[in-house]
C-alpha cells in the first residue's frame, strides 16, 4: 500500500511537470509572436520619439561641449605656464634690447656707413699740447684728467705754444668736409671781457704752432666773453677782425656749465668754411676766400686752463669729396 501510494504520488507530480513544460513552452511561443508583431507594429513609432531624443542630445551636447572646452584650455594654460613666461619674457627682452639697437643703427654714429661717406676724423695724438688729454679712440679731447680723457700726451712731434691739436686728416683742393663737434665747459672761476673758451679753426700747419687764436693767421670759429654771456664769434687774419655769431650761454659767472653741438662743413672747391647751428640746421657763418700756399689742416684750441674746465668730442664726419654738391646742412 505505501508502495503504491508513492507510485500514484510521483506519477502526479510527474503529470503535473509535464503539464507546467507544456504551458511554458506555448507562453514562450505566444511570448515570441507578441514580440515580433510589437516590433514591427512600433517601429515607426519608435522611430520618432527617438529621432527628437538624438536632436535633443545634439543641443545638449553643444551646449555642455563649450564649457568643456574653456575648461580644458584653462588646464592646458595652467599646465604650460612656465612657458609661456619664459616666451613672454623673451619678448619683452627682444623689445627692450633689441629695438633699441635697431634704432640707434638708423641715427648718425661713428659706425655707420651712410653710403660709404663716413670717414673716422680723430684729433691727432702726435701733435696734442703736453697739456691736454685725450680719450683712448683719440675722439674726445680736454684740458683735465678725466674717466673719459685719462691719457696725457708726450710727444717728439707735438705742438709747444698753441695749447691744441689738429685733426688727423688734412685738407686737399677738393675736400668737402663735414664733421659735428660735441662741446662743453664749465666756468672755474671769474673771467674778463678778453677770455677765450675754445676754438674750431682752419690754419696751414706751418703757422699752427702759435700762441693765441688760429684766426689770427687762419680761420676760426671761437668761444669768447661777450660781457655777460659767452659768444660764438668769427675771426680771421687779425685779433679785431671778428664777428659774434650767436650767444652760446647767457651766463659766465663761476659754476656755469655749458653744453652742445656745433657742425662744421669745409668746401674746398669753393674756398669756404662753415658753421652750422645743430638746433635750427642752419648756417650759422661762412668764411670765404680760404686759401692758402701750405696744406691746411683742422685746429682744435682750448684757452685760460686756470679758469676752465674744456672738452671737445667728435660725433661724426663724412667725405663729400667725390659728390657735386656746393653746401650741407645737417
Amino acid at each position: 500500500m505505501k508502495k503504491s501510494n508513492i507510485n500514484i504520488s510521483f506519477n502526479n507530480e510527474r503529470g503535473s511537470l509535464d503539464v507546467a513544460s507544456d504551458y511554458c513552452d506555448n507562453v514562450k511561443d505566444e511570448r515570441q509572436v507578441n514580440t515580433l508583431q510589437g516590433t514591427t507594429a512600433q517601429v515607426k513609432n519608435v522611430n520618432e520619439p527617438r529621432q527628437v531624443a538624438m536632436q535633443l542630445n545634439e543641443s545638449v551636447l553643444r551646449v555642455t561641449t563649450e564649457p568643456r572646452t574653456t575648461s580644458n584650455v584653462w588646464i592646458r594654460l595652467t599646465q604650460h605656464k612656465w612657458s609661456i613666461i619664459a616666451f613672454v619674457c623673451g619678448v619683452i627682452l627682444a623689445l627692450v634690447i633689441v629695438v633699441p639697437v635697431i634704432v640707434s643703427k638708423s641715427s648718425p654714429t661713428k659706425n655707420d656707413d651712410q653710403g660709404g661717406y663716413l670717414f673716422s676724423l680723430k684729433f691727432d695724438r702726435e701733435s696734442t699740447h703736453s697739456s691736454l688729454f685725450l680719450s683712448d679712440d683719440n675722439t674726445v679731447l680736454g684740458n683735465s684728467f678725466t674717466k673719459e680723457t685719462p691719457n696725457p700726451v708726450n710727444h717728439p712731434k707735438q705742438l709747444n705754444n698753441y695749447k691744441g691739436t689738429i685733426g688727423d686728416r688734412c685738407l686737399t683742393s677738393t675736400s668737402k668736409i663735414y664733421f659735428e663737434i660735441k662741446f662743453s665747459y664749465k666756468i672755474l672761476g671769474w673771467i674778463n671781457s678778453t677770455d677765450l673758451v675754445l676754438e674750431v679753426g682752419v690754419a696751414s700747419r706751418e703757422k699752427l704752432d702759435n700762441p693765441g687764436l688760429v684766426g689770427n693767421h687762419g680761420w676760426s670759429f671761437y668761444f669768447g666773453n661777450c660781457n655777460t654771456s659767452i659768444c660764438l664769434k668769427s675771426t680771421y687774419g687779425t685779433t679785431t677782425n671778428y664777428e659774434k655769431v650767436k650767444i652760446i650761454s647767457s651766463s659766465n659767472t663761476a659754476g656755469t656749465v655749458t653744453t652742445g653741438r656745433l657742425g662744421f662743413f669745409i668746401n674746398m672747391d669753393r674756398n669756404e668754411f662753415s658753421v652750422i647751428d645743430k638746433d635750427s640746421s642752419k648756417i650759422l657763418s661762412t668764411f670765404t676766400k680760404v686759401v692758402s700756399a701750405h696744406q691746411l689742416c683742422l685746429a682744435f684750441g682750448f684757452f685760460n686752463h686756470y679758469y676752465l674746465e674744456t672738452k671737445l668730442e667728435i660725433m661724426y664726419s663724412f667725405d663729400f669729396t667725390n659728390l657735386p654738391i656746393i653746401n650741407v646742412v645737417a
